[in-house]
């Protein structure tokens, strides 16, 4: 029997996201995916919409290349970045709202082909630990403080997760420095094997419908058996909800 649809108000927000596919899917990963590294897809903005970031030309404009934009867009691109990081946007891609994630859609994104507009949805419990595991470290003297993630931001809002959208299932996620989020995929941990030993089939996009045989897989993966001897332990099932770029 297939497992229910997760009903939308049993979730709060951790973020809106804009992003593309962009590379062919390889065996063991998945087109429906918010884990960033050796990830098939894109996501908007990242540091090269920034001014400030340390990117070299090429760089930039590959990535607004990506998105349908040309090099004389970029302009506008880091005006609009540079003002919005922190109160829109958060490091590096995770959108606090889902109307300003269509704005953002409209003013820039037009020619992105393919484009997707996701919300991640936790339950409250995930909500908390996830705001208070990435609070931002102390000031060390003498060194620029360190910013709060888009992921801390996002959370700091408790807001309901949006209605409207189609769920496309859990993924299990963990919070990473210098990114938003990974998965196992995305961190060569095999998600086949741990699905297997609990018997629980994912749906066609490769991602888990009930959420508690999601929350199992996350204890699963972060397992010295799965992880090796260094296992990360704040492994969550994050439920992906496709969303319409106009309401």
């Amino acid at each position: 029997m297939a497992a229910a649809s997760p009903q939308l108000d049993q979730y709060l927000s951790a973020g809106y996201f804009l992003s593309r596919l962009v590379d062919p899917v390889r065996p063991g990963h998945r087109a429906i995916t918010l884990g960033h590294d050796h990830s098939p897809r894109r996501f908007f903005p990242e540091t090269w919409a920034l001014s400030w970031c340390r990117e070299p030309p090429e760089h930039r404009v590959r990535g607004a290349q990506i998105f349908g934009l040309t090099e004389t867009d970029l302009g506008r691109v880091h005006a609009w970045a540079d003002a919005a990081f922190s109160k829109v946007f958060g490091a590096w891609d995770v959108i606090f709202r889902i109307e300003d994630a269509r704005t953002i859609a409209r003013m820039f994104l037009s020619g992105a082909q393919g484009l997707e507009l996701w919300g991640l949805g936790v339950r409250r419990s995930v909500l908390d630990d996830l705001r208070e595991g990435t609070v931002p470290p102390p000031q060390v003297p003498g060194y620029a403080p360190t910013g709060a993630s888009g992921v801390h931001l996002s959370t700091e809002l408790v807001q309901p997760l949006a209605p409207g959208g189609t769920p496309l299932g859990h993924e299990p996620l963990i919070a990473e420095v210098g990114c938003s989020f990974n998965s196992p995929a995305s961190l060569h941990l095999d998600e086949a094997i741990v699905w297997s030993r609990l018997g629980v089939q994912p749906n066609a996009h490769g991602l888990i419908d009930s959420y508690d045989e999601a929350l199992a897989g996350c204890r699963d993966f972060g397992s010295e058996e799965v992880a090796g001897p260094d296992p990360l332990s704040d492994w969550f099932p994050g439920l992906i909800v496709r969303y319409p770029l106009e309401p």
